[in-house]
């Protein structure tokens, strides 16, 4: 990336020393207008930036400092955290991710929800770090299962806050001071189904007698098999997004405010970094035996439904919904035998377990049959 920014600068101070040549300002206008042709409409940068702080749970005013904020899809990615606790990751568009942190001694690994890049920056994503003494106390309260040797959860713990509306979109002060940022009377479900959660009472500690979320908001799903678990949260009065978790044995995953289970206000829709950890990633057009298919590629990071339809001349020409697991998995659209050759437009859309939906349309051509 840095080298393209380079040679760029390069090409502009050349333009700029032959400003007095009538031919070359031609020939660079060109290049510029063929450049703009050859770009797709709105295209979006390679990559976003991922930022937040890490800090104490329990303690939001304790920062960590020195602590390695890394991917689990990227590995060799990383990047520290200064001495507010702050740190900037630059990842991938259009990509999931899942960050994690590396923290410094007296602290433990933690999880941030996964993520699907979208064009735009994810900002505040803070990592809700526990001290050991808090982490031995919580596992101790609700008797997590714990493996001997490296003393981390035998399976897979999912903590979130169902989190009010007026901590997101304001600097860590403003949420630090708007705390306690929960919103009480929420309950929390999964997909696939898990044995329920546990709620937060008000002064922060998890009680199982607790049947909807108090003041604090917390909630903790203390054993969890390995696999991807889209989380939706609701209450009478409020709207919430919802957020993927990826579990693996070993990990404590913390969809921590302002992310996880936020409250929606009005008719707003949950940010597109959490919906839909999947994308379409490539087509292909095959012809065999007189029989076209269009063969969409999709890379998922949670179970997906695809809905793809094939248009030629505003008439659908073929269609293929089916519903995938987490991976990378191929949909084949078979092609009407009527359809004649040219170019056709590929909408595919994808949902996830929220029926949230992001669409996509693809230009594709078709040899005669």
């Amino acid at each position: 990336m840095f080298r393209c920014v380079a040679d760029a600068l390069e090409r502009k101070a050349k333009v700029k020393r032959l400003a007095t040549a009538p031919r070359a300002i031609a020939i660079a206008a060109t290049v510029l207008a063929a450049a703009a042709l050859a770009a797709p409409a709105g295209a979006a940068a390679d990559t976003v930036t991922i930022s937040g702080r890490a800090y104490s749970f329990n303690h939001m005013s304790t920062y960590l400092e020195g602590a390695v904020i890394k991917v689990r899809e990227i590995p060799g990615l990383s990047a520290t955290t200064d001495a507010n606790g702050d740190y900037t990751l630059e990842v991938p568009d259009d990509t999931n991710v899942t960050p994690y942190i590396d923290p410094p001694d007296g602290w433990n690994e933690i999880d941030l929800q996964t993520f699907h890049t979208r064009g735009e920056d994810i900002e505040n994503a803070n990592f809700q770090t526990p001290a050991d003494l808090e982490y031995t106390a919580l596992a101790a309260i609700l008797s997590v299962p714990i493996d001997e040797q490296t003393g981390r959860p035998s399976q897979c713990v999912i903590v979130t806050t169902a989190s009010a509306r007026n901590v997101r979109g304001v600097d860590y002060e403003t949420f630090r001071d708007r705390t306690p940022h929960g919103v009480p009377g929420a309950t929390s479900t999964e997909s696939p189904a898990l044995d329920g959660p546990i709620y937060f009472n008000e002064n922060v500690i998890p009680d199982p007698s607790k049947t909807e979320t108090s003041e604090d908001g917390g909630i903790i799903w203390k054993v969890v098999p390995a696999g991807t678990y889209r989380i939706e949260t609701t209450s009478p009065d409020t709207r919430f997004a919802s957020f993927l978790v990826t579990c693996k044995d070993g990990r404590i995953v913390n969809a921590n405010p302002p992310w996880g289970a936020y409250e929606l206000a009005g008719d707003e829709q949950p940010l597109g970094a959490s919906i839909v950890a999947a994308s379409v990633t490539g087509t292909d057009v095959r012809r065999a035996g007189g029989q076209r298919k269009v063969t969409v590629t999709v890379d998922a990071g949670e179970a997906t439904r695809v809905n793809a339809v094939l248009r030629k001349n505003g008439k659908r020409i073929g269609h293929e919904r089916v519903d995938i697991g987490a991976g990378t998995k191929k949909v084949k659209v078979a092609v009407r035998r009527k359809a004649g050759k040219g170019t056709a437009t590929l909408s595919v859309r994808l949902r996830d377990a929220a029926k949230e939906r992001v669409e996509s349309d693809r230009r594709v051509v078709l040899p005669r049959r």
